[in-house]
Formats: structure tokens, sequence, C-alpha cells
């Protein structure tokens, strides 16, 4: 007789086999043998291939179609079918409906917030005005009324402790967005000569806040001076003005490759493009949005060993440093000739991450807070 507890993992504009919910949390709580792990999200390419993990990548629409409005309705159909005694919803576009399936059934809940949603909001420029005033009163409520309904909180970034004042009504636990590419043998040190063939890549999101263009700019007066560097743009970009712009300006720019599709990139995709690559990008815009979060891309380009180009920024500067694994530039206003005489005078990964960049490291915390919960 199967007597796994059944958890359910809902999204709306996350793929059913993203990184956080399936490859993290999915895995983690599926590895023990005590759960069946069901997830809804976006349509995704990859096939149920896990034991114990199930996806249902329901969702297929475009992020302003109309159908959006009735996911919650697929949500409440799928858990009608399954009955879990635990849900994890990571989209406030969920939460009402969540409330409506606790005041019914009393399913517990745990809100996994991998953004600051109202702040994104705020930040940036594609909500405007009533539209952006209904968004943010409709975050607000929401999310303030989880302190009635939810049994705790997983927060995925260190700022939103102070952020957001609602997860300190119920328990949470940080879950850090570390890394989970499998663990390689210890790589060596790296050296770069001034005018080598260089692989540069920007992997993730494609937008305004994210630097893409910033990074072109600067391979585009890099390659100047260095005619034998490349870059590898790949990522999802939901700001389809801002991707035709990308595309303008790379035309016929032979050496720099744009990998995009109209659904998030497959992770596997990405991963295989930053091992053939030599430095990595990370030109982000350091506004308020930005600046107090660490992006994930980091944990996985020091799991792999790649040299990061970031702006300059004390807290991911000082992180790097520990492992000699990046160097600083302003991207705003670059100085090409500091980079080039720069670049070959630093060696990189003098020290080798360890399980501290790994999800392993925080896999147990969970396990026990989720543990703690569902045996209530």
């Amino acid at each position: 007789m199967d007597d796994k507890i059944k958890i359910l993992i809902a999204s709306v504009l996350k793929p059913a086999d993203d990184v956080r919910s399936y490859s993290k949390i999915g895995q983690s709580l599926a590895q023990t043998n005590k759960y069946e792990v069901n997830i809804i999200g976006f349509d995704s390419k990859k096939k149920d291939e896990t034991k114990n993990i199930f996806l249902y990548p329901i969702f297929k629409f475009k992020r302003n179609s109309i159908k959006r409005l009735f996911a919650p309705l697929y949500v409440i159909k799928k858990y009608l079918q399954l009955k879990p005694e635990l849900i994890i919803v990571n989209t406030p576009e969920l939460l009402w409906v969540i409330y409506l399936i606790k005041i019914l059934f009393g399913t517990k809940i745990i809100y996994d917030i991998p953004e600051n949603y109202q702040f994104n909001v705020k930040q940036n420029h594609i909500y405007r005005g009533v539209i952006k005033s209904i968004t943010l009163l409709y975050l607000h409520v929401t999310e303030y009324l989880t302190k009635y309904f939810t049994e705790g909180f997983f927060v995925a970034e260190e700022i939103y402790v102070t952020q957001l004042k609602f997860i300190h009504k119920r328990p949470f636990i940080m879950l850090l967005n570390k890394s989970v590419i499998p663990h390689e043998e210890k790589f060596n040190s790296i050296n770069f000569t001034s005018k080598q063939s260089l692989k540069f890549i920007y992997s993730g999101t494609i937008g305004e806040e994210y630097g893409t263009i910033e990074a072109i700019d600067f391979c585009k007066k890099l390659h100047s001076s260095n005619p034998n560097i490349t870059l590898t743009i790949i990522g999802y970009s939901s700001d389809n003005q801002y991707l035709e712009s990308i595309q303008n300006k790379i035309n016929q720019i032979e050496f720099i490759q744009l990998i995009t599709e109209d659904k998030p990139i497959p992770q596997a995709q990405i991963i295989n493009e930053i091992k053939n690559s030599d430095i990595a990008l990370l030109p982000y815009q350091l506004n308020p949005n930005i600046s107090g979060r660490f992006p994930t891309k980091i944990y996985d380009y020091l799991a792999l060993g790649i040299p990061m180009i970031i702006p300059p920024h004390t807290h991911w500067k000082a992180y790097l440093d520990q492992y000699h694994a990046g160097l600083c530039l302003n991207y705003i206003n670059p100085d090409i000739e500091k980079f080039i005489r720069e670049l070959p005078t630093v060696t990189f990964y003098k020290t080798y991450p360890k399980e501290e960049i790994r999800w392993k490291s925080q896999e147990q915390t969970m396990l026990t807070f989720v543990e703690n919960i569902v045996s209530k």
C-alpha cells in the first residue's frame, strides 16, 4: 500500500520543471521516499523521469493572455483530483484560491517566496497607472492574509527577511537558490592572456535591469581591441519590446549569438552553454530591486568554475573574493583598456568552492521544516 504524503507545488508562470520547484525543493522531498510530489506549472519539455515526482505542465498561454485569469480554476481542479496534504505555492495570484482550499478542506500551506513581488511591481515599467495601483493593492492584501492561512514560508533571499514584514507572523526558513549542478572533479585555477580567444556568456533573464544591452556594448568595445572574442546570450524575456531592441542591436554581428524562445530555456541547455564558455557577464543595473539580492547564477558559475565580471557591488565582490572568482566592471562606462590590462594579472579560482554553494547544504533544514508542518 502506497502511504506517501502527497504534496502539490503550484505556480503559474514558472515551468513545471522550474529549477527551484522541481530540481531543488521537489527532488529533495521526493528522494526521502516519504512524499509524492506533484508540480503544476507552465508548459515544459521535460517528461516525468524522477521517482515520486509528477509534472502537470497545464498552462500554455502568453503572460498577458486572458487565459491567465482562469489559472486558479485549473489549480483547484487538479487539487480535487490529487487531494494533497500540503500545498507549496510560489505565485501570489494563486493565493486566493489556495485560501479557499484551506477554508474548505483544511489543507496545510507553505508560501515559497522566490521574489519580492510588491517591490518588483513598484520598480519595473511593465505595469503603469491604474493597473499598477490595482496590482500593488492585490499583492498587499493577498500576501498580508498569509499570516492567517499559511503554516510557514520559504524565503529565497536574505534581504526579504527585512523587506517582508508579513513573514514574521509565521515560521519561516531561508532557502537560498544555491546550485544543484552535479559535483565535478576539482577544477584548476584559471589564467587568461590579453589577446587570447575568449568566449563570454550572458545567461538567464533578458531584460533592462539585468543589463543585457550593456553586456553587448561591452563586448562590442572589447572586440575592437581583441577580435578573438565571442558572446553568447541565452535566456528568456517577457519584455518583447526589449527583446526586439536586442535583436536589432546584434543584427549582422557575427561574434554575438542570441539563443531565446517564447518560454524559459531548459536549464540543461543553459548549463551546456556555460560549460562551453570562458567568462560570464553579470551586468546588472544596481537599482533598489537588484542591489539587495544575490543572483542565483553566481552559485552556478561557482559550481562550474567560470570566472565572472560583475558590477561594483560590495557584497557580491566579497563573496567572490573568497574564491578569486571575479572582477568588477562599471558596465555603464566600462574602461576597456583597464580591463585588458587587469585580466591577465588575475589567477581565478585559487580557492575551490565547497558544499557551502550547493543546495545540499540547506536541504536537511528544509526537510525538517516540512516534516514539522505535515506531522502537526
